[in-house]
């Protein structure tokens, strides 16, 4: 007697109810989404006026949730941010049914504590998923995961039937233990590759250098991390696969994931409001600038979120996408995190997007890290290959330096390893200055 395996996610109602509106909403009018998005605002700010740390913050700037008139009226509401929710975390939630207390590092390594209800996490989830809907990814399909999951099992792999899914552990990415999660993926033959981008990188890598063979995928899904165009284009060429990207964070203010025709992030409206805001707090409206985003949470009732800084960046596109269709705020890239620049010496902030090199100048080296302790001084860590001699680490330098300039001083350092974060994740820049919001 055979069993139909059904997805544990497709088990959880609120998952259900929230897809299929989702799907019904995905070819909304404009105007439709205008209308929902303020209907949303409405209810969001007067949740979170029912807190006392969002009561205090509005009488202050002489504002009231009746005064949400419009969506231009949202920016009559003060910013929030992370500190302030954190450092007085009861003034700032209600008690709501199923309520949990969830953390996260964040891209500055700092705890972060909050409420988040399962209702909540279960929209998270299944907006996640209609994303991921776009290029043909359904609940159930067998995939192999990279991501800060603890696996304690003797070869760090852990299948997990309820998911269908293979989990590989991303502490544990070295060639002794790859080549074993190679032979794993054989046996089980997943359709997807589901990591952060930098350990999906780092497998690419080895399987390229190996000359290792990886059983045909659909994709790739990368997420947690911001995506670097280096590590896209290793990972497409040797998957020989779409690789998709989204970007989100645990707070679940804002959602957005590439299109299925390009790779540009659609910020989903039924989700929150994203702004993208310049340094003076002013909307970014012009194609090709950067600016902060902030969010609103349509999802979250335990901890509201109301004009959230993320300390993340990303450059507009537009508004309206032609190749699918859809009238949604688009991103050209995700810049980075506050933590994922470098401070030149005379003060120039260079996001990590613009160090990605599209040629052979990492081929000599296993693994790599920048770190930074003081404006204008960078230590480039690497690993290095039995090709990488004086003449590779001159080459290097001499690259590096024309993407950071003369006011930067550069040291090379070799390393015998460069150890994954708490969360199992290899940065690409450890950061450690502290740079806020309106530096740049």
């Amino acid at each position: 007697m055979t069993t139909t395996f059904v997805h544990a996610d497709l088990l959880n109602s609120h998952y259900v109810e929230w897809g299929a509106f989702l799907r019904d909403a995905d070819r909304w009018s404009s105007q439709q989404i205008a209308d929902y998005q303020l209907t949303r605002l409405q209810h969001a700010v007067r949740v979170a006026n029912e807190t006392e740390g969002y009561r205090e913050r509005f009488a202050a700037a002489g504002i009231t949730p009746a005064d949400l008139r419009s969506l231009d009226d949202l920016r009559r509401f003060p910013l929030i941010e992370k500190d302030t929710i954190r450092d007085r975390l009861r003034d700032f939630s209600r008690e709501v049914p199923d309520r949990e207390y969830v953390t996260t590092g964040g891209s500055t390594g700092v705890p972060f504590g909050f409420y988040r209800d399962k209702v909540a996490f279960a929209r998270e989830l299944a907006s996640k998923a209609h994303q991921y809907h776009r290029i043909g990814w359904r609940e159930g399909d067998p995939q192999l995961v990279f991501r800060g999951l603890p696996i304690t099992s003797p070869d760090h792999v852990q299948m997990v039937p309820e998911f269908n899914e293979l989990r590989c552990s991303s502490y544990h990415l070295v060639p002794e233990w790859m080549e074993r999660f190679t032979a794993r993926a054989f046996e089980y033959q997943p359709l997807w590759l589901r990591c952060y981008p930098s350990s999906g990188h780092i497998f690419a890598r080895w399987l390229k250098d190996t000359g290792r063979r990886f059983p045909a995928i659909k994709g790739v899904l990368c997420a947690s991390e911001n995506l670097y165009d280096f590590q896209r284009d290793l990972m497409r060429e040797v998957f020989n696969a779409r690789v998709f990207s989204h970007y989100g964070h645990y707070e679940l203010a804002v959602l957005a994931g590439f299109c299925e025709h390009e790779d540009t992030y659609h910020v989903l409206p039924q989700y929150g409001l994203a702004e993208l805001l310049d340094p003076d707090g002013r909307p970014v409206t012009t194609p090709g600038a950067v600016g902060e985003i902030v969010g609103t949470s349509f999802l979250m009732a335990a901890t509201p979120f109301i004009r959230y800084r993320t300390r993340d960046y990303a450059r507009l596109k537009g508004v309206g996408c032609a190749a699918c269709g859809r009238p949604y705020q688009v991103w050209d890239r995700i810049e980075g995190r506050l933590q994922e620049f470098i401070v030149t010496g005379t003060g120039r902030w260079i996001s990590m997007t613009a160090i990605n090199m599209h040629d052979d100048v990492f081929d000599h080296v296993a693994q790599f890290q920048f770190h930074q302790k003081e404006r204008g001084k960078v230590t480039f860590r690497y690993i290095p290959r039995e090709t990488c001699g004086p003449d590779q680490l001159m080459d290097i330098r001499r690259r590096l330096m024309i993407k950071l300039g003369d006011d930067t001083d550069l040291r090379l350092e070799a390393v015998s390893e460069i150890p994954p974060t708490a969360r199992g994740k290899h940065r690409f820049l450890l950061q450690d200055l502290k740079l806020a919001f309106g530096d740049a």
